[in-house]
């Protein structure tokens, strides 16, 4: 009888045991931080454009590109003090777009978060560009600013701002430094057929990134002085494409923001970026493709003013101007000018304007039969951006993933 009873309390305890251990494994309902964000732009656009092979283009449209909308998603990890996040994006993009679709997934990417770095797996912005400039939207200046896709003969935006990667990024803060490092799958489309834009892959492994940024911190950016300057080197893989041979394209960006001023009311700011290109042998550039994978430099350069009483926003009126040269090619540079004006009308509503003039050299004319182009537009933004359980604490507006004319500058380094 006191065997039974033995047993039976054994019994009973392994019962309970087990019940603990399976209770252990339960991985417990965490309801994550939710941030939800968005922005419409709508512009009324009219271009005049002088074609090289004679003629004139010219024709207004209402245009919604670069309307998108945020989802993101953090929590802490079982340290309480490192986290994981993902975001998920859509975007519309341009009428006359070669992705074919009115909805672009452009931000679909998660990682894990410490307080002095971040490993990010996933598709969002590339490490092409440092600077962003005051332009309604990215791809008003986007053969200046960013550093093309040399796999990709489509014309869309996308894939020169967006693609798949793994990047890692460690932050000293007391030298105000950070380092990056990123392996990049940039959009590929058919390679053995100029016309067929149809994306082989958006996956693919073919570049990598290397960056380093001196970047003042946000609670005082606004003292007189240099508040931003970095450097990347960026490196793609070029496969055989219609007859072009293999090839890897190397590029250096560097960029600085500059604070002119030291009353945060009355803020100046002066934005610099140059990229230098070195490509290899292509027949003309006539293509995207050409194009990117040829020799060039790029500079841009913005000053601009923003009227801030009280320390909010009102207006800002910014000055553009861009250069960028096809070394290899006689006369194949290309000159823009955007002036851009925008009025906070509330938060989070703003009306723009913005002119923009581009001048071709005869030898990039003749290859885009394009001499000169004028494009006037003028139109309202509306952004939002809130937090439900907000429990990991703000780590930046999650509109901070698009490209916005105002509180621009840097695209730092961590990111």
């Amino acid at each position: 009888m006191r065997t039974l009873r033995i047993l039976m309390l054994a019994g009973a305890c392994a019962v309970a045991a087990s019940g603990a251990a399976v209770a252990l494994e339960v991985d417990p309902e965490v309801l994550p931080e939710i941030n939800i964000g968005g922005r419409g732009v709508v512009t009324a656009n009219y271009r005049d454009r002088d074609l090289a092979s004679g003629g004139n283009d010219n024709g207004g449209e209402l245009d919604v590109a670069d309307s998108s909308l945020l989802l993101g998603f953090s929590k802490f990890l079982f340290n309480d003090v490192d986290y994981g996040f993902a975001t998920i994006g859509f975007k519309a993009p341009d009428d006359d777009t070669d992705l074919g679709d009115d909805i672009f997934l452009h931000e679909l990417h998660v990682g894990i978060g410490a307080r002095v770095s971040e490993l990010l797996l996933g598709r969002t912005r590339l490490t092409n560009t440092l600077i962003q400039f005051p332009t309604v939207r990215d791809d008003d200046l986007l053969d200046f600013t960013h550093v093309a896709n040399a796999s990709s003969n489509a014309e869309a935006e996308e894939d020169t701002i967006y693609g798949t990667l793994l990047k890692g990024s460690y932050y000293l803060p007391r030298h105000r430094v950070a380092l990056a490092g990123a392996v990049t799958a940039r959009t590929e489309t058919d390679a053995t057929n100029l016309a067929n834009v149809g994306r082989v892959s958006r996956g693919n492994p073919n570049g990598i990134s290397l960056s380093i940024a001196y970047d003042v911190p946000e609670t005082i950016k606004f003292d007189r002085g240099l508040r931003f300057a970095g450097l990347t080197w960026d490196a793609q893989r070029a496969e055989t494409f219609s007859g072009i041979g293999k090839d890897t394209v190397h590029s250096w960006i560097g960029a600085l923001s500059y604070n002119l001023g030291e009353n945060p009311e009355e803020s100046w700011m002066l934005d610099v970026q140059g990229i230098y290109t070195a490509g290899g042998t292509v027949p003309s550039l006539a293509q995207n493709i050409f194009r990117a994978r040829a020799d060039s430099y790029a500079v841009v350069g913005s000053l601009r003013y923003v009227h801030r009483p009280y320390l909010q926003t009102r207006w800002q009126a910014a000055l553009t101007a861009a250069y960028k040269d096809f070394t290899d090619f006689d006369n194949a540079h290309s000159i823009a000018l955007i002036p851009s004006f925008t009025w906070r009308a509330g938060s989070g509503v703003d009306l723009v304007a913005q002119y923009r003039f581009i001048d071709n050299g005869r030898g990039l004319a003749s290859a885009v039969n394009r001499d000169t182009e004028h494009v006037v537009l003028f139109g309202a933004r509306f952004g939002f951006d809130f937090t439900l359980n907000e429990t990991v604490g703000q780590r930046g507006s999650i509109l901070n993933l698009e490209h916005n004319m105002l509180d621009i500058g840097p695209v730092r380094v961590g990111d």
